[in-house]
């Protein structure tokens, strides 16, 4: 007879099946730096992603000793603080021309227009490459955090890096400019903008003086070269603020007092500054919580750090088949993530679930489903209110007992 076309199998047969992956943990921080190192090591090349774990490999970027550039300080102050991967763009420096008729003979110094065009970058006409901020998204892993030490002390940088900040989800660590507290808020008040990056941007005054063995003395670096090490060495989801540093002096003070609302210090923090200061704990720390737009800078890391998880999470979804089911467990995987959060008291509470109103057939039809993802945060200890009563009860329980 012919062939059965209709059978199958006269047996079992067993499928196993796994639910959604777990989504992990919602990650740790990762640096990216823009800056220069002219005495680098060649094995650094121009404009690519170069990593440092430890201080041999920070030492690729500074092979003379002579402490030239933005890159060595910003990866050596960092590693005091903080053991975490750092990504360097290392851009060229340009030179101007030495004076003297016609080019003659003299010193070479930097052309600082040439050299933050370089930082800024775009994409190599010749190459194709990416250059500068904009070589960013070529790092091995997503950073968290990113920052041009040196060269963003003006809108001119920090608005490409919030740009980036924006597309990667990522905080963006500038340089207040050093002058007076007046220069600092200008300069705050220049940046704003709804959806513009800029609410990612935090911003740190003046200018730290850290110990130079070239100078054999105390030298003064970019603020966003000390101030690194104390916000990548917390959770992307809590304050830096309050964070000791290891600098030696500042290029001016700032006053500080945790009673005093009218000194310069919260002056500064009112419009979204932070900035260096002496505290009652002894030396440094880094005093601010909010970004230039006033959000809490760990709103912003908490926000990154649930959005990229279901970024990545989400992508091996794409495509599949909307049933039922398949529609449950992206909304169980997701929900699981937020509970682990809960558990460690990442966020006070979370849930995931259908949105009521958008799932509708014509989106669905169109392949499109809505899920709301609700969480609460944390917010950092920024103010304390004690009231002091002198309760007359108090005194008059004590005479009972006396008597």
């Amino acid at each position: 007879m012919p062939k059965i076309e209709q059978f199958v199998h006269n047996g079992i047969t067993i499928e196993a099946r796994e639910g959604p992956p777990s989504m992990g943990p919602p990650g740790e921080n990762v640096v990216a730096w823009v800056v220069t190192a002219p005495d680098k090591h060649d094995s650094v090349a121009l404009n690519v992603p170069f990593r440092v774990a430890d201080p041999a490999d920070a030492a690729l970027l500074d092979v003379t000793g002579d402490e030239r550039g933005t890159g060595w300080h910003a990866a050596t102050e960092t590693l005091k603080n903080a053991e975490v991967p750092q990504y360097f763009i290392v851009v060229p420096e340009a030179e101007e021309a030495p004076p003297g008729e016609g080019g003659s003979a003299g010193a070479k110094g930097i052309d600082l227009a040439k050299t933050m065009a370089n930082i800024i970058g775009g994409v190599d006409a010749a190459t194709g490459r990416r250059t500068g901020i904009a070589a960013l998204p070529d790092c091995g892993e997503r950073p968290t955090l990113i920052a041009a030490p040196g060269f963003s002390h003006n809108k001119e940088v920090i608005t490409p890096l919030a740009v980036m900040g924006r597309r990667l989800r990522c905080r963006v660590v500038v340089d207040g400019p050093s002058g007076s507290t007046q220069d600092a808020i200008a300069l705050s008040e220049e940046l704003g903008g709804e959806d513009t990056g800029y609410e990612r941007v935090y911003m740190v005054d003046p200018m730290p003086a850290i110990y130079s063995r070239k100078a054999e003395g105390e030298i003064y670096v970019p603020p966003s070269t000390v101030a690194m090490g104390a916000i990548a060495a917390v959770k992307p989801w809590e304050s830096p603020g309050n964070q000791g540093v290891l600098i030696q002096d500042v290029a001016r003070v700032i006053d500080y007092n945790i009673l005093d609302r009218g000194t310069d210090g919260d002056l500064l923090n009112s419009h979204g500054v932070s900035y260096f200061a002496r505290t009652s704990m002894g030396g440094f720390s880094l005093i601010g919580n909010r970004t230039v737009m006033g959000k809490f800078i760990s709103f912003v890391g908490l926000e990154d750090a649930i959005a990229r998880k279901i970024e990545a999470a989400s992508q091996r979804a794409m495509a599949k088949q909307l049933t039922k089911n398949f529609m449950e467990q992206e909304i169980k995987k997701v929900d699981l993530f937020m509970q682990n959060l809960v558990a460690a008291e990442t966020i006070p509470g979370g849930r995931v679930y259908l949105h009521p109103d958008l799932n509708t057939a014509e989106h669905y039809k169109n392949g499109s489903w809505y899920i709301v993802v609700d969480y609460g945060r944390y917010s950092p200890n920024e103010h304390m209110i004690f009231h002091l009563n002198a309760a007359d009860g108090i005194v008059e329980d004590f005479i009972e007992g006396v008597l």
